[in-house]
């Protein structure tokens, strides 16, 4: 009898110690959720690039490190810099040579976390061009486009530097084309179709609806470091916050950096490829596309995201800035990225 209240004894105090554990390791857990802390993320509604942060929030790798995350939808690189600096926005995607002429100006604003490690863009041009060089890709096609009308985001931004640095870089003046500022692609694509412009240099989906429709061609893509060397596997936009932000709440920088890294990690894995596709059509639907071409459109654009920021493509935005007049000299990577910023990242394995 002794014997068998000593062994209840003993569960019973096993029972408790294991009681004890249990709500000993989920005390952390209660206590991030308690000290959530909040930001606000600026995205651009209908197109794709702001992939990872939307991946952030559906699958709530901005949950799990400890940040109440809100999305703000905001339309153009010019809004984004004035949305982070005036402060009404935590983070927000934009470019990087936009955040070299930014600190240039002297705006307080650092970049935290890339984004896109590839240069996003395909050059399309609309249906019934006369294109007799096409068999000849870049940089012999673009003979076919001198004195054409290239339509551009807006005038004196990066999209029109980087068309003409596609005419330079084939031979030719950079203002061998008339440049006509024609918006994003929700109003990019009827002037293509209208032939008000000829061509444009487009993220996706508009490359892929293009193409699916018949309404043109894709000329060459920079996605597959088609088109001038110096795009070639170039980090393109990140994340950006105000130096008062990376000052005053350190906590909030390192979380939103660490969260979308894990996002990273998650939707470049091949085996969650069906629910980032899902992500991707929740934010973004393409009812031009079938499932088959939004997978295949899908597919093509997980390389081109990260989130290192490395030394070579701040390096090059920034001499682009130059050439084009919009600074008087380069910024270095320590000038306008902080070091909460990784310049290389691999996936724990």
């Amino acid at each position: 009898m002794k014997k068998l209240a000593e062994m209840i004894k003993g569960k019973v105090a096993a029972i408790a110690l294991a009681a004890g554990l249990s709500a000993a390791f989920a005390l952390p857990t209660a206590a991030q959720a308690a000290e959530a802390l909040e930001a606000s993320v600026g995205y651009y509604a209908g197109a794709l690039i702001s992939l990872p942060a939307l991946v952030a929030k559906d699958k709530k790798f901005f949950e799990k490190n400890g940040l109440n995350v809100t999305l703000v939808p905001i339309s153009t690189g010019p809004a984004m810099t004035s949305a982070v600096a005036s402060g009404s926005v935590t983070f927000v995607n934009n470019s990087w040579d936009n955040l070299v002429v930014a600190v240039d100006k002297g705006l307080p604003i650092r970049g935290v976390a890339g984004s896109t490690a590839k240069v996003p863009f395909a050059f399309i041009v609309r249906k019934g061009l006369d294109l007799p060089h096409l068999k000849d890709g870049y940089p012999g096609v673009i003979k076919d486009l001198v004195g054409k009308k290239w339509g551009v985001l807006a005038l004196g931004v990066s999209v029109q530097y980087m068309e003409q640095k596609l005419l330079t870089d084939a031979g030719y003046k950079k203002d061998d084309a008339t440049f006509l500022a024609v918006g994003g692609p929700a109003t990019a694509r009827p002037a293509l179709q209208r032939g008000t412009i000829d061509t444009y240099l487009a993220i996706e989906p508009l490359p892929s609806i293009f193409e699916a429709k018949g309404e043109g061609k894709v000329l060459f893509n920079l996605v597959a470091n088609q088109g001038p060397e110096m795009f070639h596997d170039l980090n393109y936009n990140g994340w950006w916050a105000s130096t008062t932000t990376i000052k005053n709440k350190p906590e909030v920088v390192k979380r939103f950096v660490k969260a979308m890294e894990d996002s990273y990690c998650w939707y470049s894995d091949p085996a969650n490829f069906d629910q980032v596709v899902a992500v991707m059509q929740q934010y973004t639907p393409v009812p031009e596309l079938s499932d088959a071409q939004y997978r295949v459109m899908a597919k093509n654009l997980m390389p081109t995201f990260g989130p290192a920021i490395d030394s070579r493509s701040i390096d090059t935005w920034a001499k682009l800035d130059v050439e084009q007049g919009q600074v008087a000299k380069p910024k270095t990577r320590a000038e306008i990225i902080d070091p909460v910023a990784p310049e290389t990242f691999s996936c724990p394995k």
